[in-house]
């Protein structure tokens, strides 16, 4: 095979590649992959270019952009200031909240009139869009207790009432987080599969990431299909952090 047809056809290997763990929500490899999908492909004549599918070029060059791209944060005339995206996450129908320490840093829970709302890490609270803290709460005094028993290796389950709000498809997606058990994992094509719904393994991902209520509802049990750990709101290490303190043995990825 002719040396510029090879070349082609890698490139075409290497979307494939990309889309694969793209699909995946396997982010860190996907935009590993990407990146040099993206130097192979620049690296042909526009003619060459041409005789990759379609389909193939316009996930590269367009629909992964927005997630890989280097323009991806903006160039801070259109994008909102990070304040204002923490006040955005806040649940509307909080009417009381908490600040109380953990072993990976100070966590805020909220609560609503009927259960717990919200569980968020320090680094991602903006405390002036918070409700009023309430000692006397008792869907947060019962949290603060659970949480502690958890931390203490007492705990591997909780019982406080939640009320968590989204779509439909993100409250099934948080239901089958929450039936993940304690110390164990699972990947983003399973929680698909066990939804009925295998190609959704992308929007699966994205209703994990709008999850409210960290911790409680375990988004961190949910890793890449190859073992890595993959985003996170609160950041990998507390991810890390969490499955060890649940004898979860991590591959070193």
């Amino acid at each position: 095979m002719p040396l510029r047809s090879q070349l082609i056809k890698e490139t075409c290997r290497r979307i494939r590649e990309a889309r694969k763990r793209w699909d995946a929500h396997e982010n860190q490899a996907c935009r590993r992959e990407r990146e040099r999908a993206l130097a192979s492909y620049e690296g042909l004549t526009k003619v060459e270019r041409e005789e990759i599918p379609e389909q193939l070029r316009v996930w590269l060059r367009y629909r992964s952009e927005k997630y890989f791209g280097r323009d991806r944060k903006g160039n801070g005339k259109g994008s909102k200031p990070i304040k204002e995206k923490k006040k955005e996450t806040m649940p509307e129908h909080a009417v009381a909240s908490r600040k109380v320490m953990s072993p990976v840093g100070p966590l805020f829970i909220l609560s609503s009139k009927k259960g717990l709302c919200g569980l968020y890490f320090g680094h991602r609270v903006e405390k002036s869009s918070l409700p009023k803290e309430n000692p006397r709460d008792k869907i947060l005094n019962q949290a603060e207790a659970e949480l502690a028993e958890y931390f203490a290796r007492e705990r591997e389950s909780f019982n406080v009432l939640l009320d968590a709000r989204g779509s439909q498809f993100q409250r099934a997606v948080w239901r089958q987080l929450s039936a993940i058990p304690f110390g164990e994992t699972r990947g983003y094509g399973e929680l698909a599969e066990a939804m009925e719904n295998p190609k959704a393994v992308r929007a699966v991902g994205t209703a994990n990431g709008a999850n409210p209520i960290s911790i409680i509802v375990p988004c961190h049990r949910v890793i890449g299909k190859d073992g890595s750990l993959t985003g996170f709101g609160g950041g990998l290490d507390i991810k890390r952090r969490l499955l060890q303190h649940e004898g979860v043995l991590l591959k070193a990825i």
